[in-house]
């Protein structure tokens, strides 16, 4: 992870409407018992849409003795992202009395955090590079900017990103190395709202491919639909990803048992990672993922350490409650989903971005609380300055 100097961010705006708009995203902002959507005034009138307790006595978040629901963002029904929030809601409704979650397919982890800035969804699954971007106003948050400070909680996976090759691809015969791939490749990085395309066209960028869309044909389509545009020969190259450096999910599964591929080395050293103006790691993955033949064992990926985003301005407590219900219930959370397998307190502070992206001050008074803080990080304080 890149080390770079704290920005200095515009203030940041504390106060939010009553009511978060519910619109296509469901139960963003409802709370049947007047507790808001953790984004409230303090104003509310008892009928779930503000952030008192009908007397006005909040304390502007949520927060109190009133429970909330949230909605928390996710990506596809076909990703891990989406497993992840289907996981942690259903830990916190059989576990806490404050919190009533429900998960939320969008338009990708790149997305949640535009979202959470418009207040179409309470919090949401995104990554340490997208918040420091978020943070920043930078890549697709420069236009508009993000209003919200964007705090992250704990790291729970990561998505190890390369890219494949069709082994019938005429024009690729004897391609091994991304940075060899002829212009006009047919290639799909998956739906635009996404983190992976994100971590591919970082990892391109470092090979000197500053803008994909003009150097290769590229499709726009979901993850999920990436096998089978591989097989029909529609696409000749595609992102993919373990989680944890040791789990291909199902799609990939779906890739792996339908197409013969190979992995494209990235040919990205740890130096040129660690020099680039964005947040970018690599690590080796065994080609053993795979069930077919792999000609690079192991082969190198860019990691991305995923984390949940929430909004400073959601109260301290309710997020202490959030942390401290799934750092204390790790199991059923690992049982979820194979691409859990590292949730908990020895993972939980190991993908954190250290500088750039405060942690939520509820997040870190759990932490300190359980002397599981990382000086290295930054607390919202420090990133307010």
């Amino acid at each position: 992870m890149v080390d770079s100097n704290k920005f200095d961010r515009r203030s940041v705006i504390k106060t939010v409407g009553a009511g978060a708009t519910a619109g296509m995203l469901g139960l963003a902002g409802c709370s049947g018992n007047g507790g808001g959507n953790g984004n409230g005034n303090g104003n509310g009138n008892g009928n779930g849409n503000g952030g008192g307790n009908g007397d006005g006595n909040g304390d502007g978040n949520g927060g109190g003795s009133e429970s909330v629901s949230w909605t928390i963002g996710t990506s596809g029904e076909e990703t891990a992202t989406h497993a992840s929030g289907v996981a942690f809601s259903s830990v916190m409704n059989e576990n806490s009395d404050l919190i009533e979650m429900s998960a939320q397919t969008t338009g990708g982890t790149t997305a949640n955090n535009r979202l959470i800035d418009q207040g179409e969804i309470d919090i949401a699954q995104s990554t340490h590079n997208l918040l420091w971007r978020a943070n920043r106003d930078a890549g697709p948050y420069a236009d508009p900017p993000i209003e919200k400070t964007i705090c992250q909680t704990f790291s729970y996976m990561t998505l190890d990103i390369f890219l494949v090759k069709r082994q019938e691809a005429s024009d690729l015969e004897g391609v091994t190395q991304v940075a060899d791939l002829p212009e006009g490749t047919s290639i799909s990085f998956g739906p635009r709202g996404t983190s992976a395309w994100d971590a591919a066209n970082d990892g391109l960028s470092i090979l000197g491919v500053d803008d994909s869309r003009e150097y290769f044909d590229v499709s726009t389509m979901g993850l999920g639909d990436q096998a089978d545009a591989m097989n029909d020969g529609r696409i000749d190259v595609c992102t993919c990803y373990t989680a944890n450096q040791e789990t291909l999910i199902g799609w990939i599964q779906q890739l792996d048992a339908q197409v013969d591929v190979d992995v494209l080395e990235w040919g990205i050293s740890a130096d040129d990672a660690s020099s680039a103006d964005v947040p970018v790691s690599v690590a080796e993955v065994p080609g053993d993922t795979w069930n077919q033949e792999i000609t690079h064992d192991p082969y190198t990926a860019l990691p991305l350490g995923y984390t949940t985003a929430i909004p400073a301005d959601i109260s301290d407590d309710l997020v202490y409650e959030y942390t401290k219900v799934l750092m204390e219930n790790v199991q059923p959370v690992r049982d979820a989903s194979a691409v859990l397998s590292r949730h908990g307190p020895d993972f939980a502070t190991e993908w954190l971005q250290p500088d750039g992206v405060p942690v939520h001050p509820g997040a870190e008074q759990y932490y300190k609380d359980n002397d599981m803080w990382d000086e290295n990080l930054t607390t919202l304080d420090e990133f307010e300055g």
